[in-house]
């Protein structure tokens, strides 16, 4: 027996595996003695009971249960730690919990591509973001406006943030600058207006005795947002105090609620150059919506041209105008030409200034915005260096950014420690991939009308439908021409008034208005809920308009369509379209990747001189038909030269070939020049 334990030694024996051969060794009890605990009948001496079957039933049946109470233990201790694992784990915030959180596969799930010297990690959550802020302030003040901004973002339906907003505020609370590329849609407003509002508290809450310190006819904002136009300016002044709702925050747009306005003493008493006899002061031209509208503004901060010569007249108008506002002001949002009037006029001051942020910044720094962009900048930089302060952080977000513009904007942007970091989302040339794009040959401008026609009886035409053409006259004759079939429609433009603009996009959004036919000016930012379909009525000048007029639609991850009608004249630049739908992911005829590409004089000579295009109205219009439908035009439009046509300025009849005729006005030829909205 020896022996056979000696060559058995090392050996286990799988009792799972060779259960039934362990029950032909072990004894079969009967059934009336059961109970009894004496031992078989039948035993194996020792040396040949190698599977125990002769020991005692109570010791089998206790060693049984001691391995069912080892195992239940060991489930026990197991069941508790994930207990105690899914507790740290819900608990844990702020430095703990992005500790957690593994930002190598939230970069790769989101498309995030940061760049720079030592990238600061996104910010998965709102709730990251005020315990970020908590880190270094720890005031009840700051604790409270920090609640106030995770339970307001939660209020408006918000969840997980989206990939430019987690890159952008790990980057803004790093205290670093950042040059940010995202789809449209994407909500780059919140991206750098939530960082904004966390590291600024309420002035409120702030030491009151800085506004009797300094100066109470100037503005001294802690941030500014830099707009192109006044309708983008409006629009980020809603989201901000949406999700400011209920703080202290005080925001603010230049030049509407009485934000930078001085009363004039002088005028209200008539003792000023400007009083009774109606003298005009010497004033100066402002463009007070970026290159939009020109407003005369004068040295006393008169805006209008002609003043009245009644002072009833003077004390109603200043009745009926908002109050100045001079008081403290955490934001202030404006564009350029405001700002710059501004700061000439001590009205506002860069003194208190830490963040600065140029939404659309490629916009901002083409030609005709960069000499003004470039005045803010050194104003900026002014203002650090004489009190001794760090320098302005800067932020610059657009859905497009070309590198010549990248370069530009590297140039001015630094940041403490590591320098600037550039945050790309997605590819820098596409759309989203949401939106459903096509394109449709019309042939010549003669069937765009028809073509357009054919949409709405096809029921492929559903409202809500931005229309975007490349002149100011073709977007009146196109509204005029919808307007007489039947179909809700309005127009905006840089001639019509801020007033009457604000009016039609209100209207568009209640559902007022179907159809809105716009140029350029509501090609970038502006945000309507639900648009379903855009038309390019008339070819973009460049894929930069093309992205930022189709990304009108199918935004925060909604489904939206875009038609591009394209003629004869426009086929050599039909290339630059179809390599942003390709890149964006949609379905292109294998004939339009096989046609050339324009060159780069060519796309500069169609951004500076859009293509000459015949009057909508001498196509297939309503100018063109005889009888009634003629007849009603007339009445509707007043006359043949109809309610739209400029008192001071002619009109150009453009073939398509480009080539202007000059109409004659009482024997003399008039020369006349069409204003081309620039945004």
């Amino acid at each position: 027996m020896d022996a056979f334990r000696t060559l058995t030694g090392g050996s286990r024996f799988d009792r799972t595996r060779f259960k039934a051969d362990i029950r032909h060794f072990q004894p079969q009890l009967d059934p009336i003695a059961s109970t009894s605990t004496a031992a078989p009948a039948t035993t194996l001496p020792s040396e040949l009971d190698f599977f125990g079957a002769t020991s005692p039933v109570g010791d089998s049946r206790a060693a049984a249960t001691d391995k069912d109470e080892r195992k239940d233990k060991k489930k026990h201790r197991k069941r508790k730690r994930t207990e105690e694992e899914a507790e740290a784990a819900a608990g844990a915030a702020g430095a703990s919990e992005a500790a957690q959180v593994d930002h190598a596969a939230l970069l790769r799930k989101h498309r995030i591509k940061l760049t720079g010297l030592d990238c600061p990690n996104p910010l998965p959550s709102v709730e990251a973001v005020a315990q970020y802020v908590l880190k270094d302030q720890a005031g009840e003040a700051d604790k409270a406006a920090l609640q106030r901004l995770v339970d307001n973002w939660k209020r408006m339906g918000m969840k997980d943030p989206t990939g430019v907003q987690m890159a952008s505020w790990g980057t803004m609370l790093a205290n670093r600058d950042i040059l940010a590329c995202a789809p449209t849609g994407s909500g780059k407003t919140f991206s750098f207006v939530l960082p904004l509002l966390a590291m600024h508290s309420p002035s409120a809450s702030s030491d009151s005795d800085s506004i009797s310190t300094s100066d109470s006819t100037t503005l001294r904002p802690k941030a500014v947002i830099i707009e192109p136009t006044r309708e983008l300016a409006m629009q980020v002044l809603r989201e901000t105090r949406r999700l400011a709702d209920g703080g202290e925050w005080r925001v603010g747009v230049l030049g509407e609620e009485g934000v930078g306005m001085v009363k004039n003493e002088k005028g209200k008493k008539g003792k000023g150059k400007n009083a009774k006899k109606g003298k005009k002061g010497k004033g100066k031209k402002e463009e007070a919506t970026g290159a939009e509208e020109k407003a005369v503004v004068k040295e006393d901060d008169v805006a209008d041209e002609a003043e009245p010569t009644d002072e009833k007249e003077v004390a109603k108008m200043e009745e009926n105008a908002a109050a100045p506002y001079l008081g403290p002001l955490d934001i202030l949002i404006t564009t350029p030409l405001r700002l710059i009037f501004a700061l000439k006029s001590s009205t506002v001051s860069l003194s208190s200034t830490t963040h600065l942020i140029l939404d659309e910044a490629d916009k901002l720094f083409e030609l005709n915005f960069l000499e003004q962009t470039d005045e803010i900048l050194a104003a900026c930089k002014r203002s650090g260096e004489e009190e001794g302060q760090e320098d302005v952080r800067k932020g610059m977000f657009s859905a497009t950014m070309p590198s010549s513009v990248e370069e530009m904007a590297k140039s001015v942007m630094a940041g403490a420690g590591g320098g600037c970091v550039r945050a790309i989302v997605g590819h820098k040339e596409a759309a989203t991939t949401t939106i459903t794009q096509a394109l449709s040959f019309v042939n010549t401008e003669d069937h765009k009308l028809l073509s357009l026609r054919s949409l709405i009886t096809a029921g492929q035409f559903t409202p809500p439908v931005l229309i975007f053409v490349q002149s100011i006259q073709r977007a009146k004759e196109l509204t005029t021409e919808l307007l007489l079939d039947g179909l809700s429609a309005d127009c905006i433009h840089a001639e019509r008034s801020g007033e009457e603009r604000d009016r039609a996009v209100r209207e568009f959004a209640e559902g007022k208005i179907w159809a809105l036919v716009c140029t350029d000016v509501m090609g970038r930012g502006v945000d309507f809920k639900g648009v379903k379909l855009v038309i390019n009525y008339d070819f973009p000048q460049s894929a930069m308009s093309y992205i930022h007029r189709i990304g009108r639609t199918g935004r925060a991850g909604k489904e939206g369509r875009a038609i591009t009608f394209f003629t004869k004249a426009d086929a050599g630049h039909l290339k630059t379209i179809v390599n942003v739908m390709r890149q964006s992911g949609c379905d292109v005829p294998t004939w339009m990747l096989a046609l050339p590409a324009p060159s780069q004089d060519a796309k500069k000579a169609l951004k500076m001189k859009p293509i000459g295009r015949k009057d909508v109205s001498r196509t297939n219009g309503s100018s063109g038909e005889r009888g009634e439908k003629g007849k009603k035009r007339e009445r509707v439009m007043g006359g043949k030269g109809g309610v739209f046509k400029s008192s001071k300025k002619g009109s150009i009849d453009v073939g398509e070939e480009g080539e202007g005729e000059r109409k004659k006005g009482r024997g003399k030829k008039i020369k006349t020049s069409e204003v081309q909205l620039d945004e």
